[in-house]
């Protein structure tokens, strides 16, 4: 039983990453500013599962005294790396390719397969640094980002988006961390809702503060649409299953994500990846497939590990 449970949160994860790929079906059409659409986003994300906190099985704490100030800080710091998460990445973009934001993102799962045991006290995951390093090399061999040409490199300022990309990855990373140690005393759907509100607050706050351009009213519908189909059940899924399965091996399987947008481009857009793009998404998978089957998670008494 405890297996089964455990294999259902790997595909939670995996579905839930597999989902945020499709992001560029609304976010093109929409064509608004990119700090709009992601307090709008995440707006949604707050609101559409709301109406689930009026179970109690939904809510926590479910033993314990009542939560304090100290935990509910938990909540807002996650709000607050979301939104530095999602800036950060967003703002990559800006200033360089796609390629080279998302592949510098990318990074976040190395940097809790290196990190986790340390921060979260969590027995080191056979080959969970490898593996990561090895989809990370896949990731790169989907995106090609030295099949550019010079004159897209000269639009941008890459190295300046590879830092930007970098810098979300950690707050990615620090995402994780702090949602693991906040799951005794908070649901998954806790979670999701309060942080949302505390991101899209933020997000808002400094859109309107830098002059950002007001989205159009056609935008704004695509971008809330976006956060209530993709962001508001994938996140629900994803919190769910990072609950139960070590945070390295949910970092990795999230490099279904970026493998998924390349997939979507191709289909949607004409964007044909080539013959390196198919060995890379091959490796990608071949990495997720390893971690879920890491004999090095199995204990002397047969079950999996779910403290992590």
């Amino acid at each position: 039983m405890a297996a089964a449970r455990n294999g259902i949160a790997y595909l939670e994860v995996a579905t839930a990453a597999i989902a945020w790929g499709t992001w560029s079906l609304f976010l093109r059409p929409a064509a608004i500013d990119p700090r709009w659409s992601s307090a709008l986003m995440l707006l949604a994300v707050g609101v559409v599962p709301l109406p689930l906190l009026a179970s109690a099985r939904l809510r926590g704490p479910r033993s314990g005294p009542p939560r304090r100030a100290r935990e509910w800080s938990a909540i807002a710091l996650i709000g607050l790396f979301d939104a530095s998460n999602a800036l950060l990445f967003f703002s990559a973009m800006s200033v360089t390719t796609v390629a080279i934001a998302v592949l510098s993102h990318y990074l976040a799962p190395v940097i809790v397969a290196a990190t986790a045991p340390r921060l979260l006290g969590t027995p080191r995951k056979r080959g969970a640094v490898s593996l990561a390093l090895l989809a990370l090399f896949g990731l790169a061999l989907v995106l090609e980002p030295w099949a550019l040409t010079g004159a897209g490199l000269s639009r941008g300022r890459p190295l300046l988006g590879a830092l930007l990309g970098a810098g979300s990855a950690v707050f990615y990373a620090g995402n994780v961390f702090v949602s693991k140690r906040a799951a005794g005393r908070f649901t998954a759907e806790e979670q999701l809702v309060w942080h949302a509100w505390v991101s899209a607050a933020l997000l808002a706050t400094f859109a309107l503060a830098s002059g950002a351009p007001m989205p159009t009213l056609r935008g704004a519908l695509l971008a809330l649409l976006a956060g209530a189909l993709v962001g508001a059940s994938s996140g629900l899924m994803y919190l769910r299953g990072l609950l139960r399965i070590p945070a390295e091996h949910a970092g990795i399987l999230t490099f279904l994500e970026p493998l998924t947008a390349v997939l979507v481009a191709w289909l949607a857009f004409g964007e044909r990846p080539g013959l390196a793009a198919a060995f890379g998404a091959a490796i990608v998978l071949a990495s997720g497939v390893l971690a879920i089957r890491d004999p090095g998670q199995a204990h002397a008494r047969g079950a999996f590990d779910t403290r992590t």
